[in-house]
């Protein structure tokens, strides 16, 4: 076999190589909008362990969301459009997450502190999460529905049933504040309810209440808390404004 003949065995065998051999993993496109990553398992896979995880702490920080860069945060810019950026990203992120994080426990300690007080006084806390069709959800509020004309409807939402109770020995007035579910498996905490009173809960007593929004179709998140998967969620009351029979008000700060 001559040269020529090698040098040509070897080109043949090159060019099949690169027809061959599977495609860069990192030029993988984000999926937008979920942060179900079952259909890109293959070039996951595909990954050294440290990107793949890189990769999965990114998509599951960012939701699935994709921002245009003049929208993004400059200190938490979540514009990646493939896993190369993802995983150039949550390297920067994480590189800065020890010093971002003391901040963070400083900022959480005064809230604490600040919300200690109203805490002392008054608890929300969440009774019952169901998920329900909206014709459902609207005769709970209204016992009289179903008599009424109304359209029905298989469409479902996501129902609370809270408690409101004061422990101080004043009578409440007026109570401002929110209850939220902090996610094992989501970044962000879940807004759970708004709770916004102005009647009189005398000292010892409480009221309950159903928390919703008919417009708004049941999220699988929202489902998730309802079915009340074991060790996923924690729930946090974070009063805002507190008004006494006696005329005095407090405040936590909270916006």
């Amino acid at each position: 076999m001559t040269k020529f003949h090698v040098f040509l065995l070897l080109l043949v065998i090159g060019v099949a190589w690169l027809f061959m051999r599977p495609g860069d993993p990192h030029r993988t496109a984000l999926l937008f909008g979920t942060t179900d990553l079952s259909s890109v398992q293959k070039q996951l896979a595909r990954l050294p362990d440290d990107e793949r995880k890189l990769m999965e702490h990114y998509v599951k920080r960012s939701n699935g969301d994709v921002l245009t860069p003049k929208f993004a945060d400059p200190e938490d810019s979540l514009t990646a459009r493939t896993f190369a950026e993802a995983i150039d990203l949550q390297k920067r992120w994480a590189a800065k997450q020890p010093v971002a994080d003391a901040k963070a426990a400083d900022r959480k300690a005064d809230r604490e502190a600040q919300m200690a007080p109203l805490r002392h006084i008054v608890e929300a806390r969440v009774v019952s999460a169901k998920v329900m069709t909206r014709n459902e959800a609207q005769q709970q509020s209204d016992p009289d529905y179903a008599k009424k004309a109304h359209q029905v409807s298989d469409a479902t939402t996501f129902v609370l049933r809270v408690r409101v109770q004061n422990h101080g020995s004043q009578s409440i007035v007026a109570l401002k504040g929110a209850l939220q579910a902090r996610d094992r498996d989501a970044y962000l905490p879940m807004n759970l309810c708004w709770i916004d009173l102005q009647q009189e809960i005398a000292s010892g007593e409480s009221t309950e209440f159903y928390c919703g929004n008919n417009a708004h179709l049941a999220s699988d998140q929202q489902r998730a808390f309802a079915d009340q998967v074991e060790g996923r969620f924690t729930v946090e009351w974070e009063p805002q404004y507190l008004k006494l029979a006696n005329g005095s008000e407090m405040n936590s700060g909270r916006q």
